[in-house]
């Protein structure tokens, strides 16, 4: 990860990076309901392409969750983020419970027959714990964004940064 490079964030920085974490999670899981939601009461392989794309997005929400741990371990030791400091301090204990939440939610896909309501309908639940999970970082990203055209350059460019490294795949 590029970000990871870096020698040290400063507070607008990693609030940045906040901001592209959420926002993406948001779409990966967006996603998934979306193509969960085309593919409620199909058997499995009835529409490959909605299947691929679903895993896509499924699978893409662990990866993000995978390189906001990275960022958050490379960082946490060495910042301190005033009103937001238990972003930081509870990122590990929150992407394990993500992480946990998410592979249910996976196993449950795998291993039924066909996309049932129900199926769908526990997918979406567990998807949407996850806001729940970030709520703390979703408040901050906003807080952050209201700011608009006033936001610092360093916001910015973290935030850009650490997109491109939430979204290579």
């Amino acid at each position: 990860m590029q970000i990871t490079r870096y020698a040290s964030l400063t507070e607008q920085q990693f609030l940045g990076c906040t901001s592209a974490f959420v926002d993406v999670l948001s779409g990966e899981l967006n996603s998934a309901v979306m193509y969960l939601r085309k593919l409620e009461n199909q058997p499995k392989g009835a529409a490959f392409a909605y299947e691929m794309t679903l895993d896509r997005h499924r699978y893409g929400a662990l990866t993000v969750l995978d390189r906001w741990s990275a960022l958050a371990a490379a960082f946490a030791p060495h910042l301190k983020l005033g009103r937001y400091q238990a972003i930081i301090d509870e990122a590990a204990m929150r992407v394990r419970q993500s992480e946990g939440i998410l592979g249910r939610a996976n196993e449950l896909i795998d291993a039924s027959d066909h996309y049932s309501s129900a199926v769908v309908e526990a997918c979406t639940l567990a998807f949407q714990a996850l806001s729940t999970t970030f709520a703390e970082e979703r408040k901050a990203a906003e807080q952050s964004e209201k700011l608009g055209p006033m936001l610092t350059d360093d916001y910015k460019q973290a935030r850009s940064v650490f997109m491109q490294d939430l979204t290579a795949r």
